[in-house]
């Protein structure tokens, strides 16, 4: 089985009502076509399932929410997405301006969005005949309340698991390198703060890869035998040219095969 696995599209439609905002971001709000490029190396690997780790919008709003699913169904195969922060943060058009409702605020009413138009974005596990998938809701820099029952139900079902979620685990070793890439990031917002239990708890020793995004600076380490990939992001801003639009394929037979593959500055 083969698999593709990006994070942080950000899309914002040229329909997006709110024009100040996306004039704001405007260095996602002009990226796009450059995951159309990479749409199209993805195709050219013809994955059995795309895994997208989350932050498809920019911000949750009916217009961006449908504009990334148009990109995202011209994909060669089916496709599943965990949650990102970004696609639970709105923004809201007051008398005094508009005013920016966090995640955590505006989490129920972008779900109920999501799921209008199908798309579900609570945790989910996906049996692949010899290897499980899953696939953990970590938007609110922690996973929901029951998770950790979920996953032991879960994780036995087969010797061999993947996972796939938005934030980095709150590790020491994370949370190192982070730093030595960016001194001023905020580790409780960069790492999955409210669940530090995660990993030693219900994750290590059972997990040979787990994929991240969120941070947009691509990585890998290795932690008690359990490979962390960093995604960078699907679209190539033009704030940080230098890092390009990029992917990974996982090939799954006898081991589990990650390489990267991005689209040519």
């Amino acid at each position: 089985m083969k698999i593709a696995v990006f994070s942080d599209m950000h899309a914002i439609s040229s329909r997006e009502p709110l024009h100040e905002v996306r004039t704001s971001r405007s260095f996602f709000a002009d990226a796009w076509p450059t995951f159309v490029k990479l749409r199209a190396l993805i195709r050219a690997e013809a994955p059995d399932l795309v895994i997208c780790l989350g932050d498809m919008v920019d911000w949750y709003s009916e217009a961006n929410r449908d504009f990334a699913i148009e990109l995202l169904n011209e994909l060669p195969c089916p496709w599943m997405s965990v949650p990102g922060n970004h696609d639970y943060q709105l923004f809201h058009r007051t008398d005094s301006g508009v005013r920016k409702i966090s995640a955590m605020e505006g989490c129920e009413t972008a779900r109920k969005g999501w799921l209008a138009r199908g798309i579900e974005l609570h945790n989910r596990y996906v049996d692949t005949g010899d290897c499980g998938l899953l696939l953990l809701d970590s938007a609110l820099s922690g996973v929901p309340d029951g998770t950790k029952d979920w996953i032991a139900a879960n994780i036995g079902k087969r010797e061999r698991n993947l996972v796939f979620t938005h934030v980095p685990l709150d590790l020491p070793q994370i949370r190192s390198h982070i730093l030595t890439v960016d001194a001023a990031r905020d580790l409780n917002k960069y790492v999955q703060s409210r669940t530090p239990w995660l990993f030693d708890v219900s994750l290590a020793g059972r997990v040979s890869d787990m994929f991240t995004g969120h941070l947009h600076i691509p990585g890998m380490l290795e932690i008690a035998g359990t490979r962390m990939h960093m995604l960078g992001t699907a679209v190539t801003s033009p704030r940080r040219p230098s890092l390009q639009a990029s992917a990974r394929i996982v090939t799954l037979g006898r081991d589990v095969n990650v390489r990267t593959i991005s689209i040519e500055p």
